[in-house]
């Protein structure tokens, strides 16, 4: 028998390897993990280049002549083009500006309890420390093979906790102040409200069935937008 012919010896047992296998993917479809804050969201809409701004109107739903995917040509739709001219002119501008909006306060909100919440824990780990480590009896001390005097230990870990619960702090009356998350919902709400409107008016529905479905369109989009101004 050749070498190539010997048996291997099975390094993997399939039980654990799917069990590991199955805890990384939970770990990263966690809702803890998919919704971590990110810091660099603007909360003024910037309008990107021309395919790409096709390709988000692509992903939010809305019609693109680009992604048209009828099989006759969208040009033999003269009234749906004019449509989508009104609702690009009219429309879009203030959804794309509440949509940004909200994912702006979203990630607030989510960045603030991020904040409060790995705060909270260190603030708790050092006042912990900070108790211990002023209770034991002068002289040198060991803190993970570090020597050093007692007094130095009590006064590291009695400032790290100050300065974190401070900005912990400071970040909590940020988020009561702010409200990210009602104005999320608020802005959410008035963005979807644009997208349902987006779709009547392309479908010509009440209230877009007259003639002066346009004079309509413009007056529904101005009354949104004096929502936002009451919702602060």
């Amino acid at each position: 028998m050749t070498a190539s012919d010997s048996p291997r010896f099975p390094f993997r047992i399939p039980f654990f390897s799917n069990f590991w296998e199955q805890l990384r993917q939970t770990y990263k479809s966690s809702f803890f993990i998919k919704r971590r804050p990110k810091w660099n969201i603007e909360k003024e809409y910037a309008r990107p280049d021309e395919d790409q701004y096709k390709q988000e109107l692509h992903w939010q739903g809305f019609i693109t002549e680009e992604y048209w995917a009828g099989d006759d040509d969208f040009n033999q739709f003269p009234l749906i083009k004019q449509d989508l001219s009104d609702l690009d002119e009219y429309l879009l501008p203030i959804f794309w500006e509440f949509n940004q909006k909200s994912k702006y306060y979203q990630n607030a909100f989510y960045k603030y309890q991020w904040i409060f919440m790995f705060g909270a824990f260190f603030t708790t780990i050092l006042a912990v420390l900070t108790g211990y480590y002023g209770g034991l009896p002068e002289g040198n001390v060991n803190f993970f093979f570090l020597v050093a005097d007692r007094d130095i230990y009590v006064n590291i870990f009695g400032f790290m906790t100050t300065i974190i619960s401070a900005v912990t702090t400071y970040y909590t009356v940020l988020s009561n102040q702010g409200e990210p998350r009602k104005r999320w919902a608020s802005y959410r709400r008035l963005a979807e409200e644009l997208r349902m409107l987006y779709f009547r008016y392309v479908s010509r529905v009440e209230p877009f069935h007259r003639a002066n479905r346009i004079d309509v369109l413009r007056r529904r989009v101005l009354e949104l937008r004096g929502q936002e101004k009451e919702n602060g």
